[in-house]
Parts: structure tokens; sequence; C-alpha cells
């Protein structure tokens, strides 16, 4: 039968039959599968799951199935998604924009958010760049960057041109206030 034939609705396929079909349901198990190993400790919470592709190939299915699997743990409250980064096991400890305590951006910047507000850095103070901050954690320089464009958004820290970032006098995200003598 070539792709342009007619086939009754119950019988259309994306794939030639006995070829990378994936049965109907398979996600559900999938997700099944998935659930047990959290509830298990396999995958424990903050840890990365696996990607979308070595999942695929360990249940020989396609990308949708995967895909339909993860979005039903998301749906659960089990695996929280951060962009670019990964999907991710949720645990008690959440971070307060509800995604995992796990994503090394957001514990950096909160470590480092910890260290302004407690005035281990003081205002006007020239933060660590990106390089020093990727080092300090062990971390890539993507990594960093996105921890300290977190701090960014928050207030505490601006971007000043031939400078670097440097620390704000905000102390807290409601402090319409901040300043920075850029000098």
């Amino acid at each position: 039968m070539t792709a342009r034939e007619s086939v009754p609705l119950g019988e259309i396929r994306c794939v030639p039959p006995g070829r990378g079909q994936t049965p109907r349901g398979a996600y559900k198990r999938i997700a099944g599968t998935l659930r047990e190993r959290i509830a298990s400790g396999d995958y424990r919470a903050g840890s990365r799951l696996p990607s979308e592709a070595a999942l695929c190939d360990e249940f020989a299915v396609t990308r949708g199935t995967i895909r339909g699997a993860l979005s039903a743990l998301q749906d659960e409250g089990l695996i929280s998604v951060v962009a670019g980064v990964g999907r991710f096991v949720r645990g008690t400890e959440e971070t307060v924009s509800g995604t995992v305590a796990g994503a090394q951006y957001q514990r950096i910047a909160a470590r480092l958010r910890a260290e302004i507000e407690s005035g281990g850095l003081q205002s006007g103070e020239l933060l660590p760049g990106e390089l020093r901050v990727s080092e300090r954690f062990g971390v890539s320089r993507y990594t960093a960057q996105r921890a300290l464009v977190e701090l960014e958004r928050a207030g505490l820290v601006v971007c000043v041109w031939g400078r670097g970032r440097v620390v704000t006098s905000k102390t807290s995200p409601d402090d319409p206030g901040a300043s920075v003598d850029v000098r």
C-alpha cells in the first residue's frame, strides 16, 4: 500500500507495521516504570532524569511517546522542567520559583544572594565574573552566567559596561531604591 492510498481511520500508522511502532498506551506503562524508579529512589529528589533520546533507546519507542510519559509525571508533580537544562525529580526542597532545588544555577544564585544579604558582598563591590564563579562552584561558564543573571533579575546586581556585575544597595526584592555607585 502506498502513502497516497486511502486507509480506514482505524488503521492509520505513522511508520510501517513492525518497525518502530509504539503500542497504544505505551506512554502510561513508561510513566509507571519511571514513577516506580522515583519511588524506589533509583532517581533521587533533585537528580536529573535521562535525556529523551536515552529514554527512547531504553524503551524502544518514539520521542512523542517518551514526551507523553514525562508530561504525565510533570502533571502529577513528580518532575519539573528547567528550560535548557533538563527534567529533574521533585523533592520536598523546592525553591520559591517552584523549580527543582537541584538546578545548579539556582543553588549558586541562592548562595551568592545569601552572601550579598549577609553583607559578605557590599554595595558597590564587584561581583566575581563568570569564570571565577564557574571555578568556585565547579560548573560550566554557562551555568555560572545563568546564576548571575538570576541575581540581576532579582535586582541584587547590575551589569556595568567595562566593569562587570556590581552589587546594588538593594537588599530585598521589594526595595525600590536600588542604587550603585559606578565610578
